[in-house]
């Protein structure tokens, strides 16, 4: 019987019938290359006994070793075909698996059939949401409810994709949005100071990501209503109170959430592809393009996008702990549907990098949150979140071997720059600078901002580039005497 255009039955027999033919394989490819080699013998010298270079490769090759580097057809085909052996009954148990639910009455999403993973069991579904509806009458008593919620989070942790998309789908609303009330709810009882509540915020971040980036995409519409924490607020920007960036000059309208129609990346990582645009968090998207430059492998491999849609970026926190951070593929959208996070150059990835950045510092830090939390700050404080390792000041001396008096000197920089490291320097909050600066910087130089270094010229100046992008936009060349009148604060960290 069917379910769903496929026959597990069926698609048994067929399993079995390839691992026949891998176990068969061996014994065919000894004969074969037996009758080839005999042929061989018995021709005249210069004739070959076949003239397929894939059967002429079999000549002598009378025992079939692909695991001392003899990959040959069809030989090989004995691993091959029982690897697709094990895989298939595998994937036929997990089938049958959801026909169960389905037969049980759980809503299966077709996106679920097409997953990896063990079979679903209807038990583990059952205990959830018993679990979680359970937690409404529950007395926690005089030690908080923390070991109840890490029960929970631990049984959810470890459900698999089918399962937790069975129980989103029948877990009533309120049942969810109680269950993220006390979750997020990390204040004492009032009775007594030495009661836990709620989960930490890193723990929060585990449990609800994981469980994002395993749903189905018909799902994750009741989820985000459920646990609403998981989209960093943009109402507390610049942007959306003031209308714009007011450095850059950018307006908008309308801010609102909207998928990109952009992949994650275009073609590779590069500094260029990091375009600030009206959230005011320079110091770090400065540290992301200068990371970009030197490293855009490492940004690469630290973002992901899910089966069902969702992205996941690779973030450490402020204590140094590592961890995926899985958010929803909307972004910050003007009323044109204009994107009004940073953003690249037709792909996404440094504005997920940046969505990331504002869950995770604002959950860190004890004022405001969401895109709001990250505006204004200093950029060797990004570091961590980037690399897992500090930033350094290099103005505090003796970092590079330069006194406190030559703090700003190129050619320490340079030393620094040469030897991997990723280097930030700013601007003044000086009006005087933004009205009297060289005008061939224009509309690069802005005070109160900061910028990344992309090198320096032969004859000893440094090139700066803006993190508002390199269309129109260009880097600037400074000299000594320039550096050390429009910009401060070089910092400096290490590339993993």
């Amino acid at each position: 019987m069917s379910f769903r255009g496929f026959d597990a039955a069926k698609l048994t027999a067929l399993a079995k019938d390839l691992d026949a033919l891998g176990q068969n394989s061996g014994r065919l490819h000894s004969q074969l290359a037996t009758v080839l080699t005999v042929a061989q013998q018995n021709l005249p010298p210069g004739q070959q006994a076949s003239r397929d270079p894939a059967l002429q490769d079999l000549v002598g090759d009378l025992v079939p070793m692909p695991f001392f580097g003899r990959r040959r057809l069809p030989g090989v085909l004995g691993g091959e075909l029982s690897d697709m052996h094990t895989s298939m009954k595998r994937r036929i148990a997990q089938l049958e698996g959801l026909q169960e639910l389905a037969r049980r009455g759980y809503p299966v999403n077709d996106s679920m059939l097409f997953l990896d993973e063990r079979a679903a069991d209807p038990k583990k579904i059952d205990d959830a949401l018993s679990h979680l509806k359970a937690l409404r009458g529950t007395d926690f008593g005089m030690n908080g409810n923390r070991d109840d919620l890490e029960k929970i989070a631990g049984e959810l942790d470890g459900l698999t994709a089918g399962e937790l998309d069975a129980v989103i789908s029948k877990a009533s609303p309120e049942d969810l949005a109680f269950y993220n009330a006390l979750v997020t709810c990390t204040d004492d009882s009032g009775w007594t100071p030495f009661d836990h509540n709620g989960l930490p915020d890193s723990r929060l971040r585990q449990t609800l990501g994981g469980m994002l980036a395993k749903i189905s995409p018909e799902n994750i519409g009741k989820f985000q209503t459920a646990f609403p924490g998981i989209q960093p607020t943009f109402t507390n920007t610049g942007a959306y109170e003031e209308g714009g960036n007011n450095q850059n000059g950018q307006t908008n309208s309308g801010i609102h959430w909207a998928p990109p129609s952009d992949p994650l990346f275009n073609n590779g990582v590069s500094a260029d592809d990091v375009n600030q645009r009206q959230f005011g968090d320079c110091w770090y998207v400065a540290s992301l393009a200068g990371l970009a430059q030197k490293d855009p492998q490492f940004i690469q491999d630290g973002i992901k996008q899910n089966p069902n849609g969702t992205v996941s970026v690779r973030v450490w926190d402020k204590n140094g702990n590592y961890q995926w951070i899985t958010m929803t593929a909307d972004l910050p959208t003007d009323q044109n549907g204009t994107p009004i996070s940073t953003y690249g150059n037709g792909e996404t990835w440094p504005a997920y990098y940046e969505k990331a950045f504002a869950i995770a510092y604002a959950d860190d830090g004890d004022g405001e949150r969401g895109y709001g939390g990250i505006e204004g700050d200093d950029p060797k404080k990004s570091a961590p979140y980037l690399t897992g390792q500090e930033g350094q000041d290099l103005e505090s001396g003796g970092f590079l071997g330069i006194g406190k008096h030559d703090d700003k000197d190129l050619s320490a920089l340079k030393k620094a720059f040469d030897s991997g490291k990723v280097l930030t320097v700013s601007t003044p909050n000086d009006e005087s600078l933004a009205k009297n600066h060289p005008k061939s910087w224009e509309p690069s130089y802005c005070t109160n901002h900061a910028y990344y270094v992309r090198g320096f010229t032969d004859d000893g100046k440094i090139i700066l580039g803006n993190p508002w992008g390199t269309s129109g936009y260009k880097p600037i060349a400074v000299t000594q005497d320039e550096f050390n009148k429009y910009f401060q604060s070089p910092e400096a960290f290490d590339v993993p």
